[in-house]
């Protein structure tokens, strides 16, 4: 079974996979077709919604991410996976979380201790009692960037997906 972290929905390749926590659906769902972004599958659980979303906007020539703080109002957390950022020169998924309207950590899975935002080192101790960063880095195997969901799962308390 492949990983939601390489490929969310079947037929869409460049979706971005969002956890919310602290604003309403119906805001987000909002917020990202005011940014031309169509919202493709959501879910609500306990503690953390889902929304998936096409990464690119509908129209032709802008190719920019969607400006998640300008959708992360104040009480609100984002947590946000990048699942393709340029599926044409296969560049691996790009992380990134936000609270109360700021980016407080993000990262390119090619290079997880190069973080960026108002905390870019938050998620390092999560990553390298993984082995994915550090002295006893192990990335041997094909499955690092499942296990890097995994970790970041884990630290946030992120319900699990089951894509079939």
């Amino acid at each position: 079974m492949m990983h939601w972290i390489h490929g969310a929905l079947p037929h869409h390749a460049e979706t971005n996979v969002v956890f919310f926590r602290g604003l309403p659906l119906e805001a987000l769902v909002r917020g990202l077709l005011n940014q031309r972004r169509v919202p493709l599958a959501y879910g609500k659980g306990t503690g953390w919604g889902l929304m998936m979303h096409d990464m690119l906007s509908w129209d032709s020539g802008d190719y920019d991410l969607a400006h998640y703080q300008r959708l992360c109002p104040v009480g609100g957390e984002l947590v946000v996976f990048v699942t393709e950022p340029c599926w044409a020169k296969a560049h691996g998924p790009w992380f990134e979380y936000y609270r109360d309207g700021s980016l407080i950590t993000g990262f390119s899975f090619e290079n997880l201790s190069d973080g960026v935002g108002e905390e870019p080192d938050l998620l390092l101790p999560v990553l390298m009692a993984a082995n994915l960063v550090g002295p006893t880095t192990n990335l041997d195997g094909d499955d690092n960037e499942e296990r890097t969901v995994q970790a970041i799962t884990d630290f946030f308390s992120l319900p699990e997906l089951d894509m079939p």
